[in-house]
């Protein structure tokens, strides 16, 4: 989910999102689903949804008595996600784009009802006011609700590192996760195989509405 200035090189990006990155996070993805661990007929909020590469895994542990919402603030990422949700026909899928740096998650939280899961795939080292957006969806869950960050980290970025960050206008070096340890309960932190294609260590983050 990026910000203003990002966003129409993510509307070109939902381009070739898929062909390019979709095989390289599968794996990632299931991890992220485990910790995620929503319960069927439970409400999951996807932050930063991209193209729906997610929702294939969170419709199917949600079921049809479930919602998953994918949020966005890039049109021609939903544009995709809308054409997935339709050519898959699941009816508990809802997709909204919320408009960069206007602060709108809150409303938007406020105004969804029941949470139950809030995962952040790939979308808090794009997001420049990552905290804001981390600290409002955690207030949204509902009591006993669970946030998940899934993201690459690496402490000191090489050259093929910084290309991966130019391309993702992403900043690698953040430790989002130890905001959401600071403000959660029953904190996990576990890291998944090292790979050069991500530009760092891929990472999942758990933690409990505290």
């Amino acid at each position: 989910m990026p910000d203003g200035s990002s966003t129409p090189w993510y509307d070109a990006f939902s381009n070739f999102y898929d062909a390019a990155l979709d095989g390289t996070y599968r794996a990632h993805r299931q991890a992220a689903l485990t910790s995620l661990a929503p319960e069927p007929g439970s409400t999951v909020v996807d932050v930063g949804c991209g193209t729906g590469a997610s929702f294939a895994l969170l419709s199917e542990a949600v079921g049809p008595q479930g919602k998953v919402i994918g949020v966005d603030a890039s049109a021609g990422m939903l544009r995709k996600a809308g054409d997935r949700v339709r050519r898959a026909g699941w009816t508990n899928v809802e997709l909204i784009e919320i408009t960069p740096g206007r602060g709108e998650s809150q409303p938007w939280a406020a105004r969804l009802g029941r949470i139950d899961r809030v995962q952040c795939f790939l979308s808090l080292s794009v997001i420049p006011d990552w905290e804001r957006v981390l600290d409002e969806w955690l207030d949204a869950l509902s009591p006993g609700g669970r946030l998940v960050i899934a993201d690459v980290y690496n402490e000191k970025p090489g050259p093929y590192a910084r290309l991966v960050e130019l391309t993702a206008r992403a900043d690698i070096t953040r430790r989002s996760w130890q905001r959401l340890e600071a403000r959660s309960k029953g904190f996990e932190l576990a890291w998944q195989p090292s790979s050069w294609v991500l530009g760092g260590q891929f990472f999942v983050a758990r933690g409990d509405k505290a």
